[in-house]
């Protein structure tokens, strides 16, 4: 088997496999994902990312450099996709949809998963780090893009400060610095919520995908996932070289930005007026065809 094959079949494959089994409970038992969702972002996630930070053995320049490159990559591709946008002459709504579509990623359902099965948990904890920054990123950027304007800082901040993520970091952060030793309990109730965390990411991934049309501007809808399957790694290649970031670190970045399209890119857009119909079917156009890209690129990284 080829490096490219098996990097598809061993590494991608477990996921796919997954999100395909959703796809079939969904269409058997149309189970309402918002209450998978809210247990992941409320139980799960902030569990996984509080004993990955507090476990882990990152030094903090590492840990800083990881958010560093996530929220530049995140900033590059907004300044990018604005000016495709421009290029093009979008309307203010395609617009919109279409910038949320390149910038807002799928660093938790789809990239967490990928980086452990391809890296180990290692990598599953570099890729922590570079997911919490994306999803601050999203919202407080992704809200801006989705409402272009209205109440947009307002709500962002309210996002923020309500969802327990950024306070798991923190605390992660508290316990990881002070070597602090938490009771015996505690920690396995922590580890097992965390392990939760994955399979049920993947899980809400197809019943979220199985729910999604391809329909609309068939041009628009493969500019944005080229942009954001294409353009992004190669920003990360580019900001990992300047800003010294090697070995895994360096690895992990890179995937974690080439990631597809974020569901989230599809609620903000509902939510706030955007062109959804378009946002979801760059998600689930750009989630196909990362099967490709993502192969290619574990294959050329290793």
């Amino acid at each position: 088997m080829t490096p490219f094959l098996d990097v598809a079949y061993n590494v991608l494959g477990p996921i796919f496999l997954i999100i395909g089994l959703a796809v079939l409970i969904d269409r058997r038992f149309a189970p309402d994902p918002r209450v998978f969702s809210r247990v992941v972002v409320y139980l799960f996630s902030p569990c996984l990312i509080f004993s990955g930070i507090a476990r882990s053995d990152l030094r903090a320049e590492e840990m800083g450099l990881l958010l560093a490159v996530a929220a530049l990559t995140t900033l590059l591709m907004a300044l990018v996709g604005w000016s495709l946008t421009r290029l093009f002459g979008f309307e203010r709504k395609l617009a919109s949809a279409f910038m949320l579509s390149v910038v807002l990623i799928n660093a938790g359902n789809y990239g967490l998963p990928l980086n452990e099965f391809a890296f180990g948990q290692a990598g599953l904890d570099r890729a922590i780090v570079f997911f919490v920054m994306t999803a601050v990123m999203a919202n407080s950027l992704g809200v801006y893009l989705a409402s272009r304007g209205s109440a947009s800082v307002q709500r962002s901040l309210l996002n923020v400060v309500t969802v327990p993520l950024p306070y798991a970091t923190a605390l992660g952060f508290l316990v990881n610095v002070n070597n602090v030793t938490l009771p015996v309990p505690v920690d396995r109730a922590l580890t097992l919520l965390g392990q939760a965390a994955v399979p049920c990411m993947l899980v809400i991934l197809g019943l979220q995908l199985s729910r999604t049309s391809v329909q609309g501007q068939t041009g628009p809808i493969l500019l944005a996932t080229g942009t954001r399957l294409v353009i992004a790694p190669l920003i990360a290649v580019a900001l990992t070289g300047l800003l010294g970031v090697s070995g895994l670190a360096r690895q992990v970045t890179v995937i974690q930005a080439s990631m597809p399209t974020a569901v989230t890119a599809g609620v903000l857009a509902t939510e706030f007026g955007s062109d959804a119909q378009f946002t979801t079917a760059v998600i689930l156009v750009s989630t196909l065809a990362s099967i490709v890209s993502l192969s290619v690129l574990l294959t050329v990284l290793g």
